[in-house]
This record gives C-alpha cells, structure tokens and sequence, in this order.
C-alpha cells in the first residue's frame, strides 16, 4: 500500500492584520502586532507606544483574543485602498532617522519607510483596534 497525500480540512492560519514600526533617533513608537485569522492576537510594545495605542502597556509580549469579523474590516479598508496593487518596498537606505512601518494585510507585507504611500487612515484604524484589545502580558517577557 503506497503513501497518500491528505489535505487538512482546517483552515490555514495566516496573519490578517500585522503592524511594526521601527524606532527612529526620536521618539516614534516602536511596537509588532499580529492579529491571526483565528483571532489569536499578539502585541510587543517596546517605547513610546502610550500615544499610538491610546493607552499604556508595559513593554514586552502581550497577548490577546480579538473578534476577526472586526479585523476582517480592516482587511476590507485596505482592500479599498488598493493595498493588493502596492509594491513590497518604499525605501530609500540614503535617507537617515526615518521609522518604518512594515504592514501585512492577509498575508501581503508592505515596507514603508519612504516615498511610499499614504497609509495613515490604515495604521490610524489598527492602532485604535490594537489599544482597545484586552491585553494580557506574557509573565515572562514583560518588563
């Protein structure tokens, strides 16, 4: 009897909506989101995340349950933006002390740094989904 391939019937886990911005010689915030289609959320904040999320967490890994349906709409925005058309790099190395944002949207990750476009209304909406989530710290990595 030979080996036969089997195809999972369970849904392929995937992020749906990621957002990292990358420090800069200021005070821009650094922080990495990761919401996954089943609603697993994750959310590293390093500094000055209180003004982007609209709250204070104390840095490290926090983790959280979030409605996907509320998520899905985001996918849905950025959808409408045209996210899908975008290239996967903004950047020019030349240029000094800007912070990136490295967007993901169903699976498509987008570098930002510069001379990219506005996405603004996008990082402005997960921010705000981002700080009203029920965060709960990882024990071992919150400082």
């Amino acid at each position: 009897m030979g080996c036969r391939e089997t195809k999972d019937t369970a849904m392929d886990v995937q992020i749906l909506v990621g957002l990292q911005r990358t420090p800069c010689f200021g005070q821009c915030p650094v922080y990495e989101l990761s919401v996954l289609n089943t609603g697993e959320a994750t959310l590293t904040v390093g500094r000055f995340c209180e003004e982007a999320l609209g709250r204070s967490l104390a840095q490290g890994l926090h983790r959280a349950k979030v409605d996907v349906g509320m998520w899905r709409m985001v996918a849905d925005l950025a959808s409408d933006m045209g996210f899908d058309t975008l290239q996967t790099k903004y950047d020019d190395p030349k240029v000094m002390d800007l912070p990136a944002n490295i967007i993901t949207i169903e699976g498509k990750t987008v570098f930002n740094r510069y001379g990219g476009p506005d996405l603004n209304e996008l990082y402005t909406r997960i921010e705000r989904m981002a700080g009203a989530a029920d965060w709960q710290a990882d024990a071992h990595s919150v400082r």
